[in-house]
């Protein structure tokens, strides 16, 4: 399907493996060239911690990343708290947060919104009560669609940095690499701003994402979609980098 492709994958390094196989199965020349690393926020994790202490205040959480779930779950294993993550209620941004949710909580989420974005998420939890409160693991650097909107519904929200993104380095002959490439796929925003960084602004002729969050981002930095894969999935990537590999 892919034979004679090449195809920039710009997922970090630790979440990158699935997609890179499956690129090679389908017969692609894969260049991975990660655009983003996840690491510790500056804060120390400090307001995290704390959040996690008051944890029986809150009624929800919200993750709108793997990376959050993960980030969570690591500093609540650490605090030893995770038992008390029981009586909480998740959201979830789309199918593969869950999937996430469900291998790291052991349940399945409570909420899924329809369309797989931080704005839809806050549209699709319930009218807040009284005494709700929604805990948002974020990026410290991330979008803040979940908490505003949620805010906007009369949500009491603590949006708490549980990591950050940076932008890893590439060396010279792999910057060329992908910018050569055929298409380059982007799964979210944050690896749109970290490819450009890293190839001074250029990129493949086609580019392929995922979800309309990441395409508006590629809108505002001046990149052109040539296709969204709205399915959250490695195989839905996969499924639209074929799709647009043959186009002319």
């Amino acid at each position: 399907m892919l034979e004679g492709k090449s195809v920039v994958v710009t997922r970090a390094s630790h979440q990158n493996s699935g997609l890179i196989e499956a690129l090679s199965d389908a017969g692609a020349k894969v260049v991975a060239a990660p655009a983003i690393a996840v690491v510790p926020p500056l804060d120390g994790g400090q307001p995290l911690d704390d959040a996690l202490i008051r944890l029986d205040r809150f009624s929800w959480v919200a993750f709108t990343s793997t990376n959050s779930v993960a980030a969570l779950m690591a500093r609540g294993a650490r605090r030893g708290v995770l038992k008390r993550f029981s009586h909480l209620q998740i959201a979830v941004v789309g199918p593969t947060t869950a999937a996430k949710v469900a291998l790291e909580m052991g349940r399945e989420p409570d909420l899924i919104p329809v369309q797989y974005d931080g704005v839809s998420l806050a549209e699709a939890f319930p009218n807040p009560k009284p005494s709700d409160r929604a805990l948002v693991p974020m990026a410290s650097d991330g979008r803040t669609d979940l908490v505003d909107g949620l805010r906007d519904r009369g949500w009491q929200v603590d949006g708490v940095a549980a990591y950050r993104t940076v932008f890893p380095s590439l060396n010279r002959d792999l910057v060329s690499e992908a910018i050569d490439a055929d298409v380059v796929t982007f799964a979210s925003p944050s690896a749109v701003k970290g490819h450009l960084e890293q190839t001074g602004g250029k990129s493949a002729a086609k580019v392929v994402v995922i979800g309309q969050t990441t395409a508006r981002e590629c809108e505002r930095l001046g990149v052109s979609v040539t296709f969204i894969a709205e399915q959250q999935s490695i195989e839905g990537l996969v499924r639209a980098v074929v799709s647009v590999a043959g186009q002319r």
